[in-house]
């Protein structure tokens, strides 16, 4: 509201065309300092342009701040142009300027989205699955109360119900007991089982790397290298790379501010050997207590491509994954987990660090869409996992990098915004100074 009301005052004050900068300027300015000061990218008008294929391109110089100022420096020029019109004076000028920065901005999208700048032999097989967790969370329930219940899959994780379980596995994630909680261990047996299976079943299709779902391997850390055991012998009987997301668990009293999680992505070779093991480096705020990485995105260099992997919510802050476009990687695996209520749209925003970093995106989720994107954010393969039957998907995906602009130059445009809304504030000061002096 404040940068409406000045960016109003501004433009009673002046009708120069440099004046409807002010407005995108200061918006794109407030979206950058939400990356900076937490939330990440959510609050950017531009993830709204996901499906206009030519615009997106820009992230590739600009980041996400070229397309929102366009978004923006569009409402201002409207108006600006409408208040010119109404009082008989010239406005084509203006929406020249507009017009033909949209045109060249346009041009270069059709022409990077068109054009595959990769070597057209350069795919390999990857699949993506992930196993419904909801009967571990029934089973719990059950054990803790003795009462059944059915979850909706697509509950909101704020509901009631969702809540009143959560509740019900603090006493298990406190004390590990698996004889009380029987079912709800056994449960969470077989659903790592499923997980080795369905991996099995991707690898007779041909897949050569093997992506979970985030956390979709629920163990407490007595039974975390038991797992990681079977997962490397898995890997070396199969001769595939294996990206084994897991949430291992620290029993012990929960009490505030107690990290009792480890969210990381266990990746392994085709030799069996573990070749990296990334923690989270952003998990959410508030609702979820694990222990956050050091920052860095991985690069593994393997006869696939340059492979980095990172979880969910790391995707959301451009900055930190501009490590993709520097470290020059291939792919990014990105194994996450959603809610009805955010998806597909967290998946879609996930799609802008491919195209700002030149490389491929494999972003496998459950409760949400799956999707495999090349460096310009074109859809190789989806998968809903609201879909009934199997949760799983194999295709083959470009692998290899395209240099970007914004590697080099990162948000050098939208401090730029934040140096012309300084401008615009120190201007609107100095014509309050004015005017206070020839009141006087």
């Amino acid at each position: 509201m404040i940068i409406y009301i000045t960016d109003k005052w501004l433009t009673k004050k002046s009708s120069h065309f440099l004046t409807t900068l002010f407005f995108p300027a200061a918006f794109v300015s407030m979206e950058f300092m939400s990356t900076k000061l937490g939330g990440g990218i959510w609050w950017s008008i531009a993830n709204t342009q996901y499906s206009f294929s030519w615009l997106t391109q820009l992230a590739s110089v600009t980041g996400m701040w070229g397309i929102s100022f366009l978004i923006y420096w569009f409402g201002s020029v409207a108006v600006w142009s409408l208040a010119k019109y109404a009082h008989a004076e010239n406005y084509k000028r203006g929406l020249l300027i507009y017009g033909t920065t949209l045109a060249l901005v346009l041009s270069f999208g059709i022409i990077r989205y068109n054009f595959n700048s990769l070597d057209k032999n350069q795919y390999t097989k990857i699949a993506g699955l992930s196993v419904p967790l909801m009967g571990y969370l029934e089973n719990i329930y059950k054990d803790y109360c003795g009462k059944n219940i059915i979850i909706n899959p697509k509950t909101s994780i704020s509901s009631p119900q969702l809540q009143r379980i959560n509740q019900a596995q603090l006493p298990f994630i406190e004390t590990a007991d698996t004889i009380k909680f029987k079912n709800g261990y056994h449960t969470l047996q077989n659903a790592n089982d499923s997980l080795f299976i369905l991996s099995q079943q991707a690898v007779d299709k041909g897949a050569k790397i093997i992506v979970w779902s985030e956390a979709n391997a629920i163990v407490f850390k007595f039974d975390e290298a038991k797992l990681i055991e079977r997962g490397k012998k898995f890997a070396s009987d199969n001769n595939v790379y294996l990206l084994m997301a897991i949430a291992s668990i620290h029993n012990g009293k929960i009490t505030a501010g107690y990290k009792f999680l480890e969210n990381q992505a266990v990746f392994i070779g085709p030799d069996g050997h573990i070749l990296n093991v990334f923690h989270k480096n952003n998990p959410v705020p508030i609702a979820e207590a694990s222990v956050p990485g050091d920052g860095r995105i991985p690069v593994i260099e393997t006869p696939y491509g340059r492979i980095s992997t990172s979880i969910c919510y790391d995707a959301d802050f451009p900055a930190q994954m501009r490590q993709l476009g520097k470290n020059k990687s291939d792919v990014l695996l990105l194994p996450s987990g959603d809610w009805y209520a955010i998806a597909p749209y967290h998946t879609y925003m996930a799609t802008f660090r491919g195209i700002e970093n030149g490389c491929s995106i494999v972003r496998q989720a459950s409760g949400g869409l799956s999707i495999a994107t090349d460096y310009r954010g074109k859809v190789c393969i989806s998968f809903d996992f609201y879909k009934p039957g199997v949760k799983s998907w194999i295709a083959d995906v470009p692998i290899g990098h395209v240099q970007t602009i914004y590697t080099i130059i990162g948000d050098v445009f939208a401090y730029g915004c934040m140096v012309v809304t300084g401008i615009g504030l120190l201007y609107i000061l100095s014509l309050s100074f004015t005017g206070k002096k020839q009141g006087e």
